[in-house]
């Protein structure tokens, strides 16, 4: 079944001292706070394949800023492509959207890049692009855990709870470390900013969100717009809807066809760039916004992350 999806979501925190439950760190040696207020992402899925465009907007508190911080980002599979998008992308997907499904009222109406296999962890080449470092980290046989907080600890990271990670070796992710480095000629981060949007692509079988690796981030909301090849379907995706705390909003309409030609300029340069650039058919938009998440359904109790379907 071919489809594409597009998503836009969610808040996130982490204090350095503490196993690093989450997406965004400081290094260990830093005495001081990063938390992410905000983190946007766009999804294109279809045929297999996902191309994911993550931002997030962070939060450095501390008497000074560190030389770096980083975050880790699970993935299926390791991508084989990486670049960044526009700044302008998520603020005009989020308007376009709300263009599209605001409902009228009555009467007013991949395959992997290889490498060396070392202390039960695969390390593929570092990829550097824009701002970022990037090394993808596969945990591999009976030693996997400890070889992955092993590695973790030494380039600087705080270590994980191996039974947080267990998830995700056991289904052979892959774990992206990425750091984000100063601009040129400065020596530190600066104290607050969104990064520029970073844009990777990679196999999966259905549309995926990196969430259940940020189990203790936390309550806080997101905002999902979701474009696929079929209408999405919500019976066979309530398992993850039910997850993120959502219900339905009748001031948006569901399933609404939409062709590339709809698609605001950043979004358009975004399907170009990608593996569906060919692709011209039209879509069904959906949006699906939601508040506490990690309340009630807690993510450490998730057996699996998110995944949604198509009819």
């Amino acid at each position: 079944m071919r489809l594409i999806a597009l998503t836009l979501a969610l808040a996130m925190a982490i204090a350095p001292m503490t196993p690093a439950i989450a997406c965004c760190m400081v290094p260990r040696s830093y005495e001081g706070t990063i938390s992410q207020t905000a983190q946007e992402a766009v999804i294109f899925h279809g045929n297999g394949r996902e191309e994911l465009i993550l931002r997030i907007n962070y939060a450095i508190k501390g008497e000074t800023m560190p030389d770096h911080f980083a975050w880790v980002v699970t993935v299926p599979n390791e991508p084989d492509a990486y670049s960044i998008a526009d700044d302008k992308l998520f603020r005009d997907v989020f308007a376009w959207s709300e263009r599209m499904l605001r409902a009228p009222t009555r009467d007013r109406d991949g395959g992997t890049l290889g490498g060396p296999i070392k202390k039960g962890i695969q390390l593929s080449p570092e990829v550097r692009v824009g701002p970022y470092r990037i090394q993808p980290v596969r945990a591999v046989g009976a030693q996997a855990l400890e070889a992955l907080n092993e590695w973790l600890a030494e380039n600087g990271f705080p270590k994980e709870d191996p039974e947080h990670m267990k998830y995700f070796v056991d289904q052979g992710f892959t774990f992206l470390c990425v750091r984000f480095d100063p601009k040129k000629g400065e020596s530190a981060v600066a104290k607050s900013s969104p990064v520029p949007p970073l844009h990777l692509s990679f196999a999966s079988k259905t549309p995926y969100y990196p969430l259940r690796f940020s189990s203790r981030q936390g309550v806080f909301d997101v905002n999902l717009t979701m474009l696929t090849k079929t209408a999405l379907d919500y019976d066979k995706s309530s398992a993850s809807l039910k997850k993120i705390n959502w219900s339905k909003d009748r001031r948006y309409t569901t399933n609404r066809s939409v062709s590339v030609s709809d698609f605001p300029k950043t979004l358009a340069a975004v399907h170009a760039k990608s593996r569906f650039k060919g692709d011209t058919d039209a879509w069904f938009l959906n949006r699906l916004s939601t508040t506490r998440v990690n309340d009630g359904e807690t993510i450490a109790t998730w057996k699996k992350d998110l995944f949604f379907h198509t009819l």
